[in-house]
């Protein structure tokens, strides 16, 4: 997103290339020409409004998304400051932040897949996370079933001890039961929280299987708009919101689901992956939100991450990680860098 006199905004948009460039430059693009770049709630209803009446049943609210983000950005070096200041004004400086990966290897035995698991959370937490994330639903990628997720999670949290906050993200991997299994084992080693248990559309699962255990449950990744949210909290379907600043609208709707989450007494804790930029916007959000915070952070190979990495991003040795005050989202794209990476298809 580029003013009149060269300044240039960055966002991102969740998922493939294939399609969302398409949205951004064919549909919504046009919309924005010669508009004011401030008046980011205005322009986000006309790209809403326009992309619901395209595509009717369906939306391309990952490009949405990316392009608000991009406007906040702008706006925010315009005016000469953090976007957490134009949400309202920063509650934080820092936010702490957990380790997500332990992701599934080619392994042959659950034995090997323990030992890869562990040895990469002591890798974490030895350079200063204070918190874990742990990938589970290994039926579904590795063949085996609850029984062996179970037993990762336990040998996990017997590794880092009672002390160490552990999650733990099935990715929609469950049925109902499977659910209640695994939920019920995560309880009793003290889970902080268990993430998208079941699939995104089944909200009245989600909502009994809530109802049945002491662990809470959390999700919002793989859902969009306030309008979204806004049902899932009417049935009592999760303990956590995690709506995703790339996909489920932008800053602008991830600042409107937060604040209704406050009212409701929910904790908005956004899900967050992908390159430094999104990872900027959350640290943006998150700082001007209420109450307690997280920030999720990436740790498996991502080279376009790495290429764009701004250190001061970096988490520090008490597990934080500094909100930017430079204006805008704070972060510095090195533009030759980011057109390195373009793809070529």
């Amino acid at each position: 997103m580029v003013a009149e006199d060269g300044t240039a905004g960055y966002g991102e948009c969740w998922g493939p290339i294939a399609g969302n460039d398409r949205v951004v430059e064919e549909v919504i693009a046009p919309l924005l020409v010669g508009e004011n770049a401030l008046a980011t709630g205005r322009l986000w209803e006309s790209v809403h409004f326009k992309l619901r009446w395209a595509y009717h049943s369906f939306a391309p609210y990952s490009a949405l998304s990316g392009v608000d983000i991009a406007l906040w950005d702008l706006k925010g070096k315009l005016l000469g400051l953090p976007v957490s200041e134009l949400l309202g004004g920063a509650f934080r400086e820092t936010v702490p932040a957990y380790a997500t990966g332990h992701y599934f290897r080619k392994v042959e035995t659950l034995e090997e897949q323990i030992s890869a698991v562990l040895e990469e959370a002591r890798g974490h937490l030895a350079s200063g996370f204070k918190a874990l994330k742990l990938k589970i639903g290994l039926g579904r990628t590795l063949g085996w079933g609850t029984e062996a997720d179970i037993a990762l999670v336990r040998a996990l949290r017997e590794e880092v001890g009672s002390g160490v906050p552990l999650m733990i993200d099935a990715n929609c991997a469950y049925d109902p039961s499977e659910a209640l299994r695994v939920g019920r084992a995560a309880g009793e080693v003290g889970v902080e929280w268990f993430e998208e248990p079941l699939p995104p559309d089944d909200l009245d699962g989600y909502a009994r299987l809530s109802s049945k255990l002491d662990v809470p449950i959390a999700a919002g990744e793989s859902w969009a708009l306030l309008s979204g949210f806004h049902e899932v909290f009417r049935r009592g379907a999760v303990s956590i919101a995690q709506p995703d600043v790339c996909s489920a609208g932008g800053i602008t709707e991830v600042k409107r689901i937060a604040d209704l989450a406050h009212a409701l007494n929910v904790p908005c804790i956004p899900h967050v992956w992908g390159t430094p930029i999104a990872l900027a916007a959350s640290l943006q959000v998150l700082a001007a939100l209420p109450g307690h915070v997280l920030l999720e952070y990436d740790r498996s190979d991502n080279p376009v991450r790495e290429a764009l990495f701004d250190k001061s991003l970096s988490v520090r040795s008490d597990g934080t990680v500094a909100v930017p005050k430079t204006p805008g989202l704070g972060l510095e794209v090195d533009r030759e860098r980011l057109e390195s990476l373009r793809s070529s298809r």
